[in-house]
């Protein structure tokens, strides 16, 4: 017999040499059939369809057809095909490894695959769920819409490669979960879900995604990563981003190689994630002993970051912003204080970083700590310059003028000057008097402080007869633009305190 379409169910029982059902029966069974030619179900209307243990020598091809419940289960088949469909609930259960699972441009009320081989859905849409267990070959999900996808546990491959995951263009109402896999690769390309969940999940490669949008949140518990850092790419993410438990692959003990004798334990990697010119709501990260955890963002807009827990650490790059950094309990009234927590917290204590944990100070109104932290930042940023602007803005606009936001760097200034000043002149004589008093008169001595006092904070007073004219003037006016200078900024910086 050649291959035929069949459109009936009656079409169906006398080609499996089965009875026809009776009357109105809508429900067909067939169990350990063997078919020797390629099976076409077109147009086919049905209340429940089941094929057990059914062999096919070709494609079981479902196109055009209206079934309330299709379930292929122990069919061996050169592929499962179903198109145009209309099915109620599809549940497609252990085909053998060469046998592709490919449903396209159909609807249906629920999916369920389990240890199957090459499985792949275009434009199907799925009213509740679609589950895929016990994964044994590559996967690819395209223009797929639903309300929950689960990918959960795989087979034993033994020599067989890793399977391969892709979703693209995949729409999900409620939660996408890939739990417990081992995969080759894993990507996701524009995929729109209200939460993500990558738990115990093993990819061979970087796990690659572009343009995820998460309205709930994305969590990664437990995955582990290759050597080269996985990223996600041009993704929102509006809910919070938990990165837990991520491991490099050489820090998996079933990974680790054995060292010859006298021959050094391999290192510890470090696992690497990436956000790139992306938008996340919350991130938070956390990493044990094992395996260090880096999350790195690169031109990402963050709006509140935690503090991680454990060896992970956030690296800022390009132009990254936070606008909120989970601050605890920490107090930043000393440059240690303020190291310690940037390392605590980032890679590297950068400008991005400092801005960071600035501009969240300043909108706690804790502007003293956001004054320090500010004055710690440009110190920073002067030290790293030539070595003429490193001592003009270290030296002089840091420590003489303290950056315009620390009041006791000018004061002290300030009153070393006038001490400095007051000596000189009791040294030189200038301000002992014609009677030529003892250098150790304490009256004389206080006399040059106050007139040093004069001249520093632009008080007029006449000049000792010892120093000429031009002398006079040009100490005179050099004080008095110095004393004007430091007092003018310890004021201002002064009354910008007690202002705010």
């Amino acid at each position: 017999m050649g291959m035929a379409t069949i459109s009936t169910l009656d079409g169906l029982a006398r080609v499996v040499g089965l009875t026809a059902p009776a009357g109105h029966d809508r429900d067909l069974t067939i169990r350990q059939r063997d078919i020797d030619d390629p099976l076409v179900l077109d147009s086919l209307t049905a209340g429940r369809l089941a094929l057990h243990r059914v062999n096919v020598a070709g494609a079981i091809t479902i196109r055009s057809c209206v079934i309330e419940e299709l379930v292929v289960d122990h069919c061996a088949a050169d592929a499962l095909l179903v198109s145009n469909s209309r099915i109620g609930r599809l549940i497609v259960r252990n085909t053998p490894r060469h046998t592709e699972v490919d449903v396209s441009e159909s609807t249906l009320e629920a999916l369920d695959v389990h240890s199957c081989g090459p499985t792949r859905f275009e434009g199907v849409r799925v009213s509740d769920s679609v589950q895929i267990a016990a994964v044994r070959g590559p996967v690819q999900l395209k223009r797929l819409r639903a309300a929950t996808l689960a990918l959960r546990s795989q087979a034993t491959v033994g020599r067989q490669r890793r399977p391969r995951v892709s979703l693209e263009s995949v729409n999900v109402t409620e939660i996408i979960a890939l739990d417990d896999l081992w995969l080759e690769s894993l990507t996701l390309d524009e995929v729109d879900v209200s939460a993500l969940v990558l738990r115990r999940v093993r990819v061979d490669s970087p796990f690659r995604g572009t343009g995820v949008r998460c309205r709930d949140g994305l969590r990664i518990n437990g995955m582990v990563v290759s050597g080269e850092a996985s990223a996600l790419l041009d993704s929102e993410i509006r809910g919070a981003v938990v990165v837990r438990g991520l491991r490099h692959v050489v820090a998996v003990p079933v990974q680790r190689r054995v060292p010859v004798a006298g021959g050094v334990p391999p290192a510890t990697g470090t696992a690497e994630l990436v956000f790139r010119s992306s938008t996340i709501s919350s991130l938070s990260a956390s990493a044990d002993d094992v395996s260090p955890v880096v999350v790195e963002l690169a031109d990402t807009a963050v709006r509140a970051l935690a503090v991680p827990t454990g060896p992970a650490r956030f690296r800022l790059a390009g132009t990254s912003s936070v606008q909120e950094v989970d601050l605890g309990d920490v107090v930043f009234r000393t440059d240690e204080q303020v190291t310690s927590f940037m390392d605590r917290v980032f890679t590297r204590v950068s400008p991005g970083a400092l801005e960071a944990v600035r501009s969240t100070l300043t909108r706690r109104r804790r502007m003293a700590e956001g004054d320090q932290l500010y004055y710690f930042t440009r110190q920073r940023e002067a030290a790293e310059r030539p070595l003429f602007q490193r001592l003009a803005g270290r030296g002089f606009l840091g420590g003489i003028l303290g950056w315009g936001v620390r009041a006791r760097n000018p004061a002290r200034t300030l009153g070393g000057s006038v001490l400095s000043t007051g000596l000189l002149l009791h040294l030189s004589g200038a301000a002992r008097g014609a009677d030529g008093a003892g250098l150790f008169d304490l009256v004389e001595l206080g006399k040059a402080l106050v007139l040093a006092c004069a001249l520093w904070l632009n008080v007029g007073v006449g000049a000792p007869s010892e120093l000429k004219t031009h002398a006079w003037t040009a100490l005179a006016v050099g004080c008095a633009g110095g004393g004007l200078l430091f007092t003018t900024l310890t004021v201002g910086i002064v009354i910008r305190k007690l202002v705010r």
